[in-house]
């Protein structure tokens, strides 16, 4: 009968599995939104060019419209699984796993909004940045469980921004 027992519990922790998921994200109170003293078209140069200058990848601009969409891979190397960079965007950590294998990250991107409007003789320049982080559970088989997840920003990006375009 303890063999049994034994046994059972063997497996039973063997192939018990957890759905892929995240946890201890933080969320941080930043300002998204700060007016520059600045003509629009002066602003927006400056933005695509401060874009290129620290390397964030412009997916698309519309002057017209004052929106600039910034697209960026944040995996930094994969050996079997993501290594992810959490310095702009708040991941948390991997959760899951069947038996003895446990959760990894899986790749993630990077999104930045930027939208100028017109006040007056001030541009106001507002910014949204997140990042999307997959998450599996692998056996030897294959994907047991993966899910893709929402990472806040940590407000680092946003300060960088607004400090350097004050400087226009």
């Amino acid at each position: 009968m303890n063999k049994f027992a034994i046994s059972f519990l063997t497996v039973f922790f063997l192939f018990s599995c957890a759905t892929a998921g995240v946890k201890n994200v933080e969320y941080v109170e930043f300002d998204k939104t700060t007016i520059v003293e600045k003509e629009f078209d002066d602003v927006w140069g400056y933005l695509v060019e401060w874009a290129a200058i620290n390397s964030f990848p412009i997916e698309s601009a519309d002057k017209e419209s004052g929106i600039i969409k910034l697209s960026g891979s944040g995996t930094v190397s994969w050996s079997g699984g993501a290594n992810i960079d959490q310095s702009l965007v708040s991941c948390g950590e991997a959760t899951g796993n069947i038996g003895l294998y446990g959760a990894k990250f899986t790749g993630m991107t990077i999104n930045a909004v930027i939208i100028l409007r017109e006040v007056d003789s001030s541009t106001r320049v507002t910014v949204n940045l997140n990042g999307n982080v997959g998450v599996e559970v692998r056996n030897g088989y294959g994907v047991v469980s993966a899910s893709q997840n929402t990472c806040p920003s940590r407000g680092i990006f946003e300060e960088k921004l607004f400090t350097d375009i004050q400087t226009l």
